[in-house]
């Protein structure tokens, strides 16, 4: 009995010791584990797209892989396009319009020392003061340079992921010499792959609807940038819970200082509130279904977890991560008590989406 109570208090030690070093290993390996996650998940987006694109033909005619892989790549390169385009044509603007946001917010310190008193109003002065964008340029730049790596190092990862795809099971079979356990191993990769897969391309499709009815509204009551806002929209989106509420806050914030009336301020915090209201309440649920079967909370703990290591990258990671949690532990007797608290009602399904065949693999 005492050798039983011994054998399982080492066992917990090992586990303890094991989960410390996993966490350390993620915080100490950040530079080089996150261009990497966000590679993988590139891939994956690009596998999203060559499937759809094969999907397209005529009859039982199909695209080859081949071509619906560079009709992949032209499109994911399309929207990158777009993105540098924003971002550089509204940059300059961006400092045009900063002096007359200045003013704004003086006038609205100036307001507010009429209800707070003096003392509170030099305060408030004081932290206006403070804003100034020319101020963090050179971090900016240092920023810039650090982005540009990555982006190369991402791109170079993507590459090599999709010429190696095609080796994955035979590696497989070379590492599990018994078929019965190469072909699970096979299927809850399988597993893994469409249901990052699946998450991607609903999240793209309806943080896409979210930016495109955000930028109709605040375009039509002419808010500064509302490119730049919708692209914004867009992706703080794919951050669980506080993403949406960081892309109302911005664009309204903006109105305030923009507009010399309250009106506007109300008018886009309102409709942009209804549009994310809308959308994760009905349109959301009804693309998923059950599948993301996950729980709300575990996904706010792994989200406060992934955001405290890796910073804004990891509460982009948060849900694709917790999805291949959910499945490894499934598929691992022991730890599959970790898979029913991820999930959201304790049902675990690992079965993945659909048969791969092997020479899409």
């Amino acid at each position: 009995m005492a050798s039983a109570d011994s054998e399982k208090l080492r066992s917990i030690g090992i586990s303890i010791i094991a989960v410390g070093v996993v966490i350390a290993g993620l915080v100490l390996g950040r530079s080089f584990l996150i261009p990497l996650a966000i590679a993988v998940l590139l891939w994956n987006l690009l596998e999203a797209l060559i499937d759809g694109f094969r999907r397209v033909g005529i009859g039982r005619v199909r695209l080859p892989r081949s071509i619906a892989a560079l009709l992949a790549i032209a499109a994911v390169s399309f929207f990158v396009y777009l993105i540098v385009n924003i971002l550089l044509a509204q940059g300059g603007a961006v400092a045009e319009a900063w002096p007359h946001y200045g003013e704004r917010l003086k006038s609205i310190a100036a307001d507010l020392a009429l209800w707070l008193g003096p003392d509170y109003s030099a305060k408030v002065r004081e932290v206006i003061g403070r804003v100034d964008l020319t101020r963090h340029a050179a971090g900016l730049f240092v920023t810039a340079q650090s982005l540009l790596l990555n982006a190369i190092l991402i791109v170079l990862y993507v590459g090599f992921l999709m010429g190696e795809r095609r080796y994955v099971s035979q590696k497989i079979a070379a590492l599990f010499p018994d078929a019965g356990q190469a072909r699970d191993t096979d299927k809850m990769l399988s597993a893994i792959s469409g249901g990052i897969r699946r998450y991607i391309w609903i999240k793209t499709l309806i943080s896409l609807l979210t930016a495109l009815l955000s930028y109709a509204v605040l375009r039509g009551l002419g808010v500064d940038f509302a490119e730049t806002w919708a692209l914004l929209i867009f992706f703080l989106n794919y951050i669980p819970n506080i993403g949406s509420v960081i892309g109302v806050i911005f664009p309204t914030v903006l109105a305030l200082v923009q507009f010399d009336t309250l009106v506007p301020f109300f008018t886009i915090g309102i409709g942009l509130t209804a549009i994310q209201l809308i959308i994760g309440n009905v349109v959301d649920p009804m693309l998923t279904g059950r599948s993301l079967n996950m729980s709300s909370f575990a996904i706010v703990l792994l989200l406060a977890f992934w955001g405290t290591i890796w910073g804004v990258v990891g509460m982009f990671l948060c849900v694709p991560i917790m999805m291949l949690m959910m499945i490894v532990c499934a598929n691992v007797p022991s730890w599959r008590w970790v898979a029913v608290l991820l999930s959201k009602d304790g049902r675990i399904d690992v079965q993945p989406p659909g048969p791969i065949p092997n020479s899409q693999r």
